[in-house]
């Protein structure tokens, strides 16, 4: 590549003060190719600054926050529970179908009359199956607690991801935001050194038109000196001559010396008439030299990084303090949702400890037994193991669930022979 051809500034034909006096007049910077090429680069990496950051998860990630804190309180009543209705009509049918065989077996008994014992066991059959179906509700307080919760999680997980995502775009955009005042810093730094480069030809250009006016300058005064001196011996001659013919003529001088001093006199007021004339010149010329410099100065267009950095960092921490604000909200959502969490299990403990001590006070050995066709009464089994087998789920399901509910192998083998039996 060809090198740019430099701004030219040159003295040449400047040939007596007057000319440098015009070319001062007509001084003026003007931009090498180099410098426009540099500043035209700068221009227009500036017009492609990164605009502001704009979260493409951050309104998302408010929803859900949102809906995180606005879940309420938990509550659960198993008289509304579509699945413990079928159970209540289930165990209440079991219940008079119990109650009604042992009154049959309690009449037989007593040679088919009706008596107080049959009643009284009659009664016993219906609260004993009827006592199946409260072992059912702390199971059904524990999947409503299960279930809330793990809305409350489901919430949080997807907070979580959204959080990641928007992290990692953040970073992106500040790589980039890093790789543009990089980039901006060089090409700012790269059309400094070529301003100062060419500017400091145009002020050398100033200083030689400075220079040569002092030449010329000095050149004029010693001509005036010069004539001045060749005025002086020409009058000493003449006022000599004249006091030599006045003594010839009367004997006596001063005619001459007169003369003499008379146009010797005229000649200084001239000679200092043109030194004055010379000093206002040179104050001119400074004082346009001074004017001149003044306004280039003032015509400098050299670019400031230190405004960019400034402006970059300004950046930096608007969106540590707009992260910093979103952090305050999560971590108020996630604690706002413990506590929720921590009552809601209270709560469920609480409910289940009411249900447990009213199956104390019920008699006889209750719970659920569920075989291949559907529930029936009989032996215990959990909850979730009847429920899920009323689903249709296979053997395979139910004892991976038991197991994970703390069952040991030997309590799932008993109650899976009780589920299949």
């Amino acid at each position: 590549m060809s090198e740019k051809k430099k701004q030219e500034y040159t003295t040449g034909g400047l040939k007596n003060r007057q000319d440098v006096e015009n070319a001062l007049a007509s001084a003026e910077y003007r931009p090498s190719q180099e410098v426009t090429d540099a500043a035209s680069d700068l221009k227009q990496w500036q017009a492609n600054r990164p605009g502001d950051y704009e979260s493409a998860y951050q309104g998302r990630i408010d929803g859900l926050m949102e809906d995180l804190l606005d879940r309420k309180e938990f509550s659960y009543s198993y008289g509304a529970d579509p699945l413990y209705r079928q159970y209540a009509q289930l165990y209440t049918q079991n219940a008079q179908n119990a109650s009604a065989d042992a009154a049959a077996q309690a009449a037989a008994l007593t040679g088919g009359y009706g008596s107080s014992y049959a009643a009284s066991a009659a009664r016993q059959a219906y609260q004993q199956q009827i006592g199946a179906l409260s072992e059912a509700i702390p199971t059904l307080y524990r999947l409503a607690l299960d279930t809330y919760q793990s809305g409350g999680d489901a919430l949080v997980e997807q907070i979580d991801q959204l959080n990641g995502q928007e992290q990692n775009a953040q970073q992106k955009y500040e790589r980039e935001l890093a790789d543009y005042y990089t980039q901006l810093e060089q090409k700012g730094n790269a059309y400094n050194t070529a301003y100062t480069q060419d500017y400091g030809r145009y002020q050398d250009y100033l200083g030689q038109l400075d220079s040569l006016y002092g030449y010329y300058a000095a050149q004029e005064q010693q001509e005036a000196a010069r004539r001045q001196q060749g005025f002086n011996n020409v009058m000493t001659v003449l006022g000599l001559l004249g006091d030599a013919a006045q003594l010839a003529i009367t004997g006596t001088t001063g005619l001459g010396s007169m003369a003499g001093s008379l146009l010797n006199t005229g000649y200084n007021i001239y000679a200092g008439n043109r030194a004055y004339e010379a000093e206002r010149a040179d104050t001119a010329w400074k004082q346009k030299m001074q004017e001149q410099l003044r306004q280039d100065e003032l015509a400098q267009q050299q670019y400031k990084n230190e405004q960019a950095q400034q402006e970059y960092q300004d950046k930096l921490r608007q969106q540590q303090v707009s992260n910093a604000l979103a952090a305050e909200r999560l971590d108020l959502s996630k604690s706002q949702w413990a506590a929720k969490q921590e009552k809601a299990s209270r709560t469920a403990e609480k409910a289940s400890a009411d249900a447990a001590a009213k199956r104390g006070s019920l008699t006889g050995d209750t719970g659920l037994k569920v075989g291949k066709s559907g529930v029936s009464s009989g032996g215990t089994v959990p909850y979730s193991a009847a429920r899920m087998r009323s689903q249709g789920h296979s053997d395979t399901a139910i004892r991976t669930q038991l197991l994970k509910e703390g069952y040991s192998s030997s309590e799932v083998r008993k109650i899976m022979q009780q589920l299949n039996s």
